[in-house]
């Protein structure tokens, strides 16, 4: 019996000349396990999204026996999460379900343990690793109990340990009677399929068994592409110059945080090679790569040859700045002072690498490319560059089988022309594609392919010796971190703070119950505000500080963030004196034109400040001592009353979810963009007040556009958590 029936579906994007799905039809019978397969860019999401009814056919039709239930996982893990709690975001489709207390703890309970996440279900949602978000993504579509599982791409970025657990678990759900259908690139999974559907071009081009796929050769040559060779390494040559070396490397994060960064560290890498970095979700490569970037302040030393590294991220969608493909290509060299003809030069050659060309991308919209086409145009950005050492963070994640491959032997090219390549990876054939593997687990080197010495530290030490710096080595320099570094640490602490990560002590306010901190500072705020004139204005702020001090705020961070702010204070007062009239009779300290001071006036301006400071710390204070736990908690019981009325207070708790969700989404999407921004030449580093004004603006047009896509994926999921 058909459970989903697709006949002559079509859909176009807005402003797009073609059909991202194109006249398509098939049929699923329920319990089925079709694999969708098809290159970057070939309609598999969208076909996806139509199916879950997120958007509406152009024309054709679509039917889902009455009564199914449908689960998808995105193929960006972090677009799905809708609060910021484990356990809440796993319970929050259960509960719209309209599913009682006891049924809803029971399912949220199985379905963290079948994703062995059930030890972290009191943790923050943004403070876990990508694997372990993907873990969550899935336990959030467990929980619903759906008929049918849609996985994009869901496990194109985990560990191949990770990536084993979800998939046994999808064999599992199959082989119960449900129906599965996968969107992926992976051999190894269609091998599991019943039924395989091929897309290109937004076209079915192949509809029928899994068997019928295999028979044809050519079949496994277009989805699997070229196989990787395994390199010999015996016979690679590490004595050339070294490129990139670290020294005694140790980073740590907070204590509260998943990843706790890296530790004593030291390698050194030499012109020509390709090295793959390996290891388990948090194990600290990413961490390693932004060290050797200098994008983080670390102890111990990075030393490099030929000026900074070049740095491609894993989240592709934040390094790309301009409207137009070649535009964004053309950023970093233009920066450095590239122009005319070698810039066109610069930008067709980096793309031609990458593997998208000039001619076919240039003047597409770089936001309306796939995911794939958007990480392969971002590592154009960062080839354009030009730059002696390259370091690429997942560079094949969410690839098709043939551009892994083209990307793949992009990095032995680059080598072989001289270029040191430094790249993570979660694929074995692409680590045995390498000349050197290096692996971390846990913040440590745990092993190193190369047998040979790392004879950069006695170099180093016989330097200092002869009482010469280590940075006077010749043909290699101390890599300083950028002086924005310091930025990104402070977005790290927002993102923390805001994203709920309890600190190993509790504060005494935090351990009075929610409800009763919530009215603790609704009255201690409104006080603040309402306080006149000055002497209870004074008392109103004594209390605010005593309250920050009761609520674990210390004032070594308070006082410096008062003082920031107090210009912009000051400058309003200024305001104030010329607008607010003076006392009858009163003496006047000084007049100028309308600009007049008198001791009411004072007194006012010294008022409002002392208010603002106040109601700031009481802020300030209840943030820190509150998540967004114990503030839905809180919540929930201050608005019972309205709840009985039967007004619809659950929107007004999902509000709520929803914000301490997305501002700490939106900070770490800023921290990504500053991350390539400064890689890529932008933001500030050009001197004069207009070059930095200039700077920003390509930092603040992809972070509005980044914040409405966050809106929308985030309503997506919302919707398919089956919210009314």
């Amino acid at each position: 019996m058909n459970l989903i029936s697709v006949h002559d579906l079509k859909f176009k994007y807005p402003h797009s000349a073609r059909y991202a799905v194109d006249n398509v039809s098939f049929e699923i019978e329920r319990g089925a396990y079709v694999a969708v397969v098809g290159f970057n860019g070939s309609g598999k999401s969208t076909l996806a999204r139509l199916l879950c009814g997120l958007e509406e056919p152009e024309s054709g039709s679509i039917e889902i026996a009455s009564g199914s239930r449908i689960g998808i996982v995105f193929q960006s893990p972090k677009e799905q999460i809708v609060s910021g709690i484990v356990q809440r975001d796993t319970a929050f489709g259960p509960q719209n379900l309209g599913l009682a207390k006891g049924e809803v703890e029971l399912r949220t309970i199985e379905a963290l343990n079948v994703v062995d996440m059930l030890d972290r279900a009191d943790s923050s949602t943004s403070a876990l690793s990508l694997g372990q978000t993907q873990k969550i993504a899935l336990g959030g579509v467990i929980a619903l109990l759906p008929d049918i599982y849609i996985m994009d791409e869901a496990v194109s970025m985990l560990d191949p340990e990770s990536r084993k657990d979800i998939l046994d678990f999808v064999r599992y759900r199959h082989k119960c009677g449900d129906t599965v259908l996968q969107i992926t690139h992976d051999l190894d999974v269609i091998a599991h399929a019943d039924t395989v559907i091929g897309m290109d071009c937004g076209k079915i081009i192949f509809y029928g068994t899994k068997n019928a796929f295999f028979a044809d050769k050519k079949n496994t040559g277009w989805i699997g592409g070229p196989v990787l060779q395994k390199k010999d390494r015996s016979s690679v040559d590490f004595s050339g110059n070294i490129a990139l070396a670290l020294c005694n490397v140790t980073f740590k994060y907070d204590s509260t945080a998943q990843s706790r960064g890296v530790e004593d560290i030291s390698f050194d890498l030499r012109s020509g090679t390709l090295t793959a970095l390996t290891g388990s979700s948090g194990a600290g490569k990413s961490t390693l790569l932004e060290i050797c970037a200098g994008l983080l302040e670390c102890g111990g030393d990075v030393f490099c040859s030929g000026g900074r590294p070049a740095f491609a991220q894993q989240n592709a969608k934040a390094a790309l700045f301009e409207n137009f493909a070649a535009d964004d290509v053309a950023f970093g060299p233009r920066n450095r002072g590239v122009s005319g003809k070698s810039l066109l030069e610069t930008v067709k050659n980096a793309m031609r690498l990458a593997s998208v060309p000039y001619e076919e991308f240039g003047e597409r919209s770089t936001f309306a490319l796939s995911g794939g086409e958007q990480r392969r145009l971002s590592i154009a950005g960062i080839l354009a560059l030009d730059s002696d050492v390259i370091l690429f963070d997942e560079p094949t994640a969410g690839l098709d089988g043939v551009r892994r491959f083209e990307v793949m032997t992009m990095l032995r090219s680059l080598a072989s022309d001289g270029k040191t390549i430094l790249f993570s990876t979660h694929h074995p054939d692409e680590a045995d594609f390498a000349d050197r593997e290096i692996r971390v687990e846990g913040g440590h080197l745990v092993s190193d392919s190369c047998d040979i010495p790392c004879d950069f530290l006695p170099a180093r030490e016989s330097q200092e010796t002869a009482g010469k710096s280590a940075g006077e080595i010749p043909g290699i320099a101390r890599l300083e971190p950028y002086p924005s570094a310091g930025m990104l640490k402070m977005l790290r602490n927002i993102s923390a703070g805001l994203s709920g990560r309890r600190r190993e002590r509790r504060s005494a306010v935090e351990r009075l119950p929610a409800v009763l901190r919530m009215i603790i500072f609704a009255v201690l705020f409104a006080f603040s505000l309402a306080s006149r004139p000055w002497q209870i204005t004074l008392i109103a702020l004594a209390l605010s500080l005593a309250y920050c001090a009761l609520a674990g705020m210390p004032y070594r961070k308070l006082f410096p963030a008062i003082l920031r702010i107090l210009p912009f204070l000051i400058f309003f007062a200024v305001f104030q004196l010329i607008f607010r009239p003076a006392l009858a009779d009163e003496v006047r300290l000084t007049t100028w034109r309308y600009f007049t001071v008198t001791p009411s006036k004072l007194l006012f301006c010294l008022e409002s400040i002392l208010r603002t400071v106040s109601a700031l710390s009481c802020i300030s204070a209840f943030f820190v001592s509150t998540n967004e736990y114990d503030l839905t908690d809180g919540l929930k019981i201050l608005l019972r009353p309205l709840a009985v009325l039967r007004i619809p207070v659950r929107y007004l708790i999902l509000i709520v979810e929803v914000i301490f969700r997305f501002i700490p989404l939106l900070v770490d999407e800023a921290a990504s963009i500053i991350k390539t921004q400064l890689i890529r030449g932008g933001l500030g580093q050009k001197k004069g007040f207009m070059a930095r004004v200039r700077a920003l603006i390509p930092l603040i047009v992809p972070l509005v556009i980044q914040t409405i896509k966050r809106s929308e994926t985030l309503a997506d999921a919302i919707t398919m958590r089956y919210f009314k």
